[in-house]
């Protein structure tokens, strides 16, 4: 992992608000848990975006201000923390690939400017 410590990602930040960058795509990751039922929720978002300095992206909105190229790539469900996140780094969610098939070109990245299509 570029930008970022792998051991930090792996503690928190698979399950916390943290973005990764893959070959013109940002990959939004975030969990919660209902603690009154113990069940916790996470998910990928995927959308467009460039990042020339390895430290910032700047994803594309279209006329309305929508991100482009936006959708759900990965949800899943359980009271089972460790097995959410066994099942999170197999799952093939970059272009087909599992989060350690690609760990070594991921960009740990936070948000910049947006490009506003015209």
């Amino acid at each position: 992992m570029k930008n970022g410590n792998l051991e930090t990602f792996l503690d928190t930040g698979w399950y916390t608000e943290a973005e990764l960058y893959y070959q013109g795509n940002v990959y939004w990751f975030e969990g919660d848990t209902d603690f009154e039922t113990g069940i916790s929720d996470f998910y990928v978002d995927r959308w467009r975006a460039e990042c020339e300095d390895g430290k910032l992206y700047r994803e594309y909105r279209d006329a309305e201000g929508c991100l482009v190229g936006y959708r759900r790539v990965y949800e899943e469900q359980g009271a089972d923390m460790d097995l959410l996140k066994k099942h999170f780094l197999v799952a093939p969610i970059f272009d087909g690939k599992s989060f350690w098939q690609v760990e070594k070109e991921l960009i740990w990245v936070e948000p910049g400017k947006p490009i506003a299509k015209k």
